[in-house]
């Protein structure tokens, strides 16, 4: 569900599926907060294999965007009691991780290019979860830029090499919220 309107400056940015986008701002300069619904399915895991996957959670308006800065805040839930000692990776990115990999940045860089990634310290089973928290800006402090053709998909993506459990177990995202702070310099004719 999107709430948000165009600001003076192009349009609003797209929520993905599960998640409460709040976007605001005056002129150029916006803030997307995003909210990824408790109990939004992220990863099933595998029986003692390696697996990443991931979840599309916003898409930028169209223009070339300056990424300010970018807050994270991410819990992760798993039904399996043997997996809670897991501690996967998180990470935003510009595109999706997918396939038998135990950390994000082995399936692309560019799955782990816009915020992490950060180890969750374990997998709660029903009891308040651990976060990984973190503001930064950009890639080793500085800003980060997507030109107006590239992708502007940010993913909400997930890896690690799962324990043994009783078969698959799904992990769930709780209390996911990221507030991204950037530019936008619009498309001519926008």
């Amino acid at each position: 569900m999107s709430i948000g309107k165009s600001m003076g400056v192009g349009p609003a940015g797209t929520a993905g599926a599960n998640t409460t986008l709040v976007e605001s701002g005056q002129g150029n300069h916006r803030v997307a907060d995003i909210l990824i619904a408790s109990g939004t399915s992220l990863v099933t895991t595998p029986d003692t294999a390696a697996l990443g996957q991931g979840i599309l959670v916003y898409t930028f308006p169209p223009g070339t965007i300056i990424i300010n800065k970018i807050y994270g805040d991410i819990g992760l839930e798993i039904n399996d009691a043997t997996n809670v000692g897991d501690t996967p990776e998180v990470a935003l990115g510009g595109t999706q991780t997918s396939g038998a990999v135990a950390t994000i940045g082995a399936s692309a860089a560019t799955d782990e290019d816009l915020w992490g990634p950060h180890v969750v310290t374990g997998c709660d089973t029903g009891a308040a979860p651990t976060d990984a928290i973190q503001q930064m800006n950009g890639t080793a402090g500085l800003n980060i830029i997507i030109l107006a053709a590239a992708a502007h998909t940010v993913y909400l993506n997930c890896a690690d090499n799962w324990a043994n459990g009783a078969g698959t177990a799904d992990v769930t995202v709780q209390n996911g919220r990221f507030i991204i702070d950037f530019t936008l310099v619009p498309n001519e004719g926008t």
